[in-house]
């Protein structure tokens, strides 16, 4: 084309049609390059994306590990010490006995407590968890929750009370995994009161579609910031209120795990300083409630 220009002749009909095809080719071209160079992009930010995770992933398991060790670390050392005195010293005086095997039987159920939390988290992420429903009294499970944990409210002196509002339905859930959730909450709830101060209250309601059980205590609270992050493996309610966090940071994980896979869900109310209402609801069973059914039994049975 060029050619014909200079000899001032008009280009052929072939000549701009084969112009005109380099140009859309050189288009689609530019095109082609213009889309690998945005996926190219997207795939760098999703592996910077990925990359920051990972980083995440391994700081946290840096730090479970870390606590891990040191939670398994403390009783076992506590308990070996304890062990060893006892049986190097066999006149040492019954009272001091029933102290360090007292001390002894509180550590073991600590370790214990650890490693079954640590199995349940495996179990859940695995998906081989074992899970048994039936009908249930949820006011009646809370009750045995609190009087589980009867003597840790004794001993830090924190006063509990239950209260619902009118009769309930029943709902359809894992009896055990249910109790857990509980223990959890009610355990949290008294670690974080002020001992001679506390005050936890259990309030347990119905709505149109699910029950809702509410474990509220006046301990310091927590910042909004950390109403998510809590429920989290290895993050602790301790964390949030500045004191050294104890256990492993699964407890609300799990209950997590579980009150979702029963149908609800879990969450907080909080503030700092104000402190803080922990609430988990639970698919309702259709069916009158649970009071009524009692007493309809008592009276086929009368």
């Amino acid at each position: 084309m060029v050619a014909s220009v200079v000899q001032e002749e008009p280009p052929s009909l072939d000549e701009v049609m084969g112009i005109l095809d380099e140009a859309s080719q050189v288009r689609a071209y530019s095109h082609q390059l213009e889309q690998q160079s945005r996926e190219l992009e997207a795939a760098t930010a999703e592996l910077r994306a990925a990359n920051a995770q990972l980083q995440e992933l391994d700081r946290m398991k840096d730090d479970f590990m870390s606590t891990v060790s040191h939670e398994l670390r403390t009783p076992l050392t506590s308990i070996r010490a304890l062990s060893e005195i006892l049986h190097d010293d066999p006149r040492t005086a019954l009272a001091e006995r029933k102290h360090f095997l007292g001390i002894i039987l509180k550590e073991t159920e600590r370790l214990t407590r650890l490693i079954n939390q640590m199995l349940d988290m495996a179990k859940f992420e695995s998906g081989n968890a074992e899970w048994h429903t039936s009908e249930l009294d949820v006011r009646e499970v809370v009750e045995e929750a609190v009087d589980a944990t009867s003597q840790l409210f004794r001993e830090r002196e924190v006063d509990v009370t239950i209260s619902a509002a009118g009769p309930l339905r029943r709902v359809r859930a894992d009896r055990d995994r249910l109790m857990q959730v509980l223990l959890n909450l009610l355990s949290n709830a008294v670690k974080v009161c002020a001992p001679g101060e506390g005050r936890v209250e259990i309030g347990l309601s119905e709505g149109r579609s699910a029950l809702r059980v509410d474990v509220r205590d006046n301990g310091p609270g927590i910042g909004p910031a950390d109403h998510e992050t809590i429920f989290e493996k290895f993050r602790q309610v301790g964390e949030t209120a500045g004191a050294r966090p104890r256990g492993t940071g699964l407890g609300l994980a799990i209950s997590r795990r579980i009150v979702e896979h029963l149908g609800g869900r879990i969450w907080v109310e909080s503030a700092l300083g104000q402190g803080a209402t922990f609430s988990f609801e639970l698919p309702l069973e259709a069916g009158p409630p649970a009071a009524a059914v009692e007493r309809k039994a008592a009276q086929r049975a009368g």
